[in-house]
């Protein structure tokens, strides 16, 4: 690699809220890059607990605690409007979004980077470990999240790439923004990225709001679709991706739910499908089923997906 490309400025974006048992583990993998150019922004959503005592009291020992810049938000407004904020305040070439209660390799950016200045594609995505407990999972393709992908800034930005504030499942619609406007990703099958799953019981206020959300995801994703400039052979391999994309996300909301029945009860409700058109009802009724199947079938499927249907 050249020494322009070894100069290139990376942002490393961590947004942090409520992660006092994680984001030392999450900072110190940040700051422990072997990639040397790199602009760590930590986006403080005003949290409840001590986690931004803990982030300033690892940058005034750390030897790059220099590079790192803290952006604090003036009320709590969310995940997905602290990833809006990573996109505006970056000021690196490229960005690269991490969890707070997740883990990087050392070697993650490095390897990002040296594939992206080889392909010069818009997004470089790693593959990730999946832990939960003890156990852990290989997980390669171009997935759901917005991290662990090494994004070209001026690809998000020119295109208007944001989530939805308010949006309980940021990720999946930014997702579909990125599927529609991208001419070109490609995906690395090293382990960049620890992705840590945190056992905990939402509370019952926050089902209407998943309910809600996700509902209104395939529906967006299709309307915004139905606007691009995409041509056909484009668009009909997306909405296949984004019909699946649907029913995987709703079955893993509804199976989340406090109260599955009533909205399986919603669902099936004659007058309710009657107002929405075949391809939401697809995905609602075959979210349903989804969400009752066996761990063991699930992954199998979603094995399936990651296979067959997540290709552009």
């Amino acid at each position: 690699m050249d020494s322009q490309h070894k100069s290139e400025l990376v942002t490393l974006a961590m947004p942090v809220y409520n992660v006092s048992k994680y984001v030392e583990r999450a900072l110190l993998s940040a700051l422990s890059q072997t990639y040397s150019n790199i602009e760590f922004l930590i986006i403080d959503d005003r949290g409840t607990d001590n986690s931004m005592e803990i982030v300033n009291d690892i940058i005034s020992r750390h030897p790059r605690g220099k590079d790192v810049r803290i952006v604090t938000h003036p009320v709590n407004i969310g995940s997905g409007a602290t990833r809006n904020s990573a996109i505006e305040q970056a000021k690196g070439k490229f960005l690269f979004f991490l969890d707070s209660d997740d883990k990087i390799t050392p070697d993650c950016i490095q390897k990002l980077h040296e594939k992206m200045v080889e392909t010069n594609v818009d997004i470089v995505c790693g593959s990730y470990s999946r832990i939960e407990g003890d156990e852990s999972s290989y997980f390669t393709g171009f997935h759901i999240p917005l991290w662990n992908k090494l994004y070209k800034l001026s690809f998000l930005r020119n295109n208007n790439l944001k989530c939805i504030p308010s949006h309980l499942m940021e990720d999946v619609f930014f997702y579909v923004q990125v599927l529609v406007n991208t001419h070109s990703y490609i995906v690395i099958p090293d382990i960049t990225y620890y992705y840590h799953i945190q056992i905990h019981i939402p509370p019952k206020e926050w089902d209407e709001r998943v309910y809600k959300d996700w509902r209104q995801v395939p529906v967006d994703s299709i309307n915004l679709l139905n606007k691009s400039s995409a041509d056909i052979q484009t668009r009909i391999k997306l909405r296949k991706k984004i019909f699946w994309l649907g029913v995987g996300v709703s079955g893993l909301a509804l199976k989340s739910s406090h109260n599955v029945q009533h909205y399986i009860d919603d669902y099936l409700n004659p007058n309710f499908l009657k107002n929405k058109d075949t391809f939401h009802n697809w995905v609602l009724i075959l979210a349903c089923i989804f969400s009752y199947m066996p761990l063991g079938v699930k992954k199998i499927l979603i094995a399936f997906y990651i296979k067959f249907f997540n290709k552009k």
